[in-house]
């Protein structure tokens, strides 16, 4: 069973991968850029006082934790081989912007994702637990979300690219400025399986 609690062990979340706007690697340049897509497309209403707001308070950072970036999955009873491996997920990039409403932002947020099957792959359909957690100088979790990526494969098909826009990260900071919070994601992992990638990491 996943483990409920985040898990920020080892890697600090100001350490994060990927932050608004920056672009991922070649391989997801599609996913990639349909979240700048998605996003730009909405800002509109960054206009006036709501506008000057964000550019002198600033938006939270918004990226990958490292040790949560990668979500391997293995067949029932087997090994822990390449060749034992069902679906392999990874967190590619993640695009964001805010607003100000009084005592509170609210942040926008689009991620992009990649996965792959493996060798002992059997479903068309799967799907991956991964978290949004809001944090605070990079240690107090405000809050944390669990969501569900859920992935079909064509026929044929050994890899897809997900993507997807949230709406839903509203709280209060009060005189806050923005640029003291994080909007952290991952994929949801056992402990072992936190080890797993930072055995994978060293090499």
């Amino acid at each position: 069973m996943a483990n409920p609690h985040p898990v920020f062990t080892g890697s600090h979340p100001r350490a994060l991968r990927g932050s608004t706007w920056r672009k991922a690697r070649v391989v997801a340049a599609i996913g990639v850029a349909a979240l700048a897509g998605t996003l730009t497309g909405g800002c509109a209403w960054w206009t006036g006082a709501g506008e000057q707001e964000v550019i002198q308070r600033g938006c939270p950072n918004a990226g990958i934790l490292p040790d949560a970036q990668v979500l391997t999955e293995y067949r029932p009873g087997g090994g822990r081989d390449i060749i034992d491996e069902t679906y392999r997920w990874e967190l590619l990039d993640v695009a964001s912007r805010c607003s100000y409403d009084g005592p509170e932002i609210e942040v926008d947020y689009a991620l992009s994702l990649v996965v792959n099957a493996g060798p002992a792959a059997t479903e068309t359909r799967v799907n991956a637990p991964f978290f949004v957690a809001i944090t605070r100088n990079g240690d107090t979790i405000i809050d944390k979300k669990l969501h569900q990526a859920v992935v079909t494969f064509e026929p044929g098909q050994r890899s897809v690219v997900y993507t997807r826009t949230f709406t839903d990260l509203t709280w209060e900071i009060g005189e806050d400025d923005g640029l003291f919070y994080d909007v952290v994601l991952g994929f949801q992992l056992t402990p072992a399986q936190v080890a797993e990638n930072r055995r994978r990491a060293r090499f």
